[in-house]
C-alpha cells in the first residue's frame, strides 16, 4: 500500500501538465499547451496550428490504467474524449495533407488513431460510432498499400505515405511510426472482428522480420527489404541512410532506438496471440537484450540510440518491452539477467520520477548526443516513464 500511494502521487504530478491542456470535448489547447510547437520534424507552416497526436495513445492508456489505480472516473472520461478527438481529427485533418500534396494524413497518425479506439473497447463496452470511425481509418491506410518483394516474399506494406524526396524514397519507412500502424491493425481487427484486417497485420510484419540490406530501395522508390538488422540485434530506425531527424543526429541505417523498439515489440507480441510466428518471439528477445546490453548505463537508466543521455521515458520503455514479452512468451520466458536489468530499471524510475523536474525533459544528460526536440517527442517520453512505472509495478510489485 505505501508503494501504491507513492506511485499515485508521482504519476499525477507528472499526469497534471498533460490535464491541463486537454479540452472537455477532446483536444489539445494549443495556447495551454507545452508540447505543442514547431520542432525537428515538423511539416511546415501550413500545420502550425495542427494538433500533433503522437502522445495521444500513450496518454490514453495512461488516463485508463490511472483511472484503475485511483478508482477516480475523471480519468476515464478524459481518456474517453481523447479517444473520440483522435478519431474525428485524423479524418477531418486528411483533406490538409492531401492539398499539400500528399498521400493524405501520415500512416503513424492513422495508426495512432487507431490504437485509440482499441483502448476505448479495452475499458468500455462496444461503441458502433467508434468501429464505424475504425473501418474509415483502416481504409485510409489500404488506400496506400503496396505490395513489396524481397528474398522470394512477396507482403502488404503500408508506407508512412510521405517520403524523402533527395533519395528518391516515397516512403520513409521508419520503423516506430510503421510499427504504431501495425499495432493499430491488430486492435482494429479486435474492435470489428474483420479477419481481412488481422491478415493484413500479418503480412505486414513481414516488414519487421525480414532482414534489411543496403541499396534496397526500388525504381518503385519503395524499400524491397526488411527492417531487421541482424548485425545490431535489432531494427533499424529506417532503411536509409539519412540523418538529421527526430532527437537524434545518427543514420537511421546505422542504429536502432528505443523509440523503435518499443512499438515493434507491442505490434509483434500483439499479432503473436493471433499467429505464433517463432521468429516474432526471436526478434523481440533480441531487441530487448540489445536495449539492456546497448542503451543501459550502471544505475539502470536507459538511453536513446544506446549510452547517449539518460531519458525517464527510454527507461520506463525498456520495462514495458519486458512486460509486453512476458504476456506471450509462455516456456520462452525471458532470461535472469534481462529481468534483473528490469529490475534495475524500475528502481531508476522510482527513485527518479519524485524529483524529476518537468522543464528538465526528462533527461539526465550524460553525452548530450541526443536532443530533446522536438517538445512533443518530450510528452511522448513522459508518458512513457510513467507507463513503465505502472508495469514495472507488474513485474516487481
Amino acid at each position: 500500500m505505501p508503494h501504491e500511494f507513492g506511485c499515485k502521487v508521482m504519476i499525477e504530478r507528472i499526469l497534471q501538465p498533460f490535464i491541463e491542456e486537454l479540452l472537455p470535448e477532446g483536444g489539445i489547447d494549443l495556447k495551454q499547451s507545452r508540447w505543442q510547437e514547431a520542432g525537428r520534424g515538423h511539416p511546415g507552416k501550413d500545420f502550425l496550428n495542427f494538433i500533433d497526436i503522437r502522445y495521444m495513445r500513450a496518454l490514453i492508456e495512461t488516463l485508463y490504467r490511472f483511472s484503475v489505480l485511483t478508482g477516480d472516473t475523471h480519468y476515464h472520461s478524459l481518456a474517453d474524449s481523447q479517444v473520440r478527438f483522435a478519431a474525428r481529427h485524423v479524418e477531418e485533418a486528411n483533406p490538409i495533407w492531401i492539398k499539400r500534396g500528399l498521400a493524405g494524413a501520415p500512416t503513424w497518425m492513422i495508426g495512432t488513431a487507431l490504437e485509440c479506439i482499441g483502448f476505448y473497447h479495452k475499458y468500455n463496452k462496444p461503441e458502433p460510432d467508434l468501429k464505424d470511425a475504425a473501418l474509415r481509418l483502416v481504409a485510409m491506410a489500404r488506400a496506400r498499400k503496396v505490395t513489396i518483394n524481397t528474398a522470394g516474399v512477396s507482403f502488404g506494406h503500408f508506407p508512412c505515405g510521405y517520403g524523402i524526396a533527395s533519395l528518391g524514397a516515397e516512403d520513409s519507412g521508419w520503423t516506430n511510426d510503421l510499427s504504431i500502424t501495425g499495432s493499430g491493425l491488430i486492435w482494429s481487427y479486435e474492435v470489428t472482428q474483420d479477419r481481412s484486417i488481422l491478415e493484413d497485420a500479418i503480412s505486414y510484419a513481414e516488414y519487421f522480420v525480414q532482414p534489411w540490406r543496403a541499396g534496397a530501395l526500388g525504381d518503385d522508390g519503395y524499400w524491397h527489404a526488411g527492417t531487421w538488422r541482424d548485425d545490431l540485434g535489432s531494427w533499424v530506425i529506417g532503411p536509409l541512410h539519412y540523418s538529421g531527424f527526430e532527437s537524434t543526429n545518427i543514420f537511421g541505417d546505422e542504429s536502432s532506438w528505443v523509440f523503435s523498439t518499443f512499438p515493434c515489440i507491442d505490434y509483434l507480441t500483439h499479432l503473436y496471440r493471433y499467429r505464433p510466428d517463432a521468429r516474432f518471439l526471436d526478434c523481440c528477445l533480441k531487441a530487448i537484450a540489445w536495449t539492456f546490453e546497448q542503451c543501459q548505463f550502471e544505475d539502470g537508466a536507459v538511453g536513446l540510440c544506446g549510452r547517449d543521455d539518460k531519458w525517464l521515458g527510454a527507461t520506463g520503455y525498456a520495462i514495458s518491452q519486458v512486460v509486453a514479452f512476458n504476456k506471450i512468451a509462455g516456456n520462452c520466458s525471458l532470461p535472469q539477467p534481462i529481468m534483473a536489468n528490469a529490475k534495475r530499471s524500475y528502481q531508476y524510475l522510482r527513485d527518479r520520477l519524485p524529483k524529476a523536474d518537468i522543464e528538465q525533459h526528462g533527461i539526465e544528460w550524460v553525452n548530450h548526443t541526443s536532443l530533446a526536440n522536438p517538445q512533443v517527442n518530450i510528452a511522448w517520453m513522459w508518458l512513457n516513464a510513467l507507463l513503465g512505472l505502472l508495469d514495472g509495478h507488474i513485474l516487481f510489485g
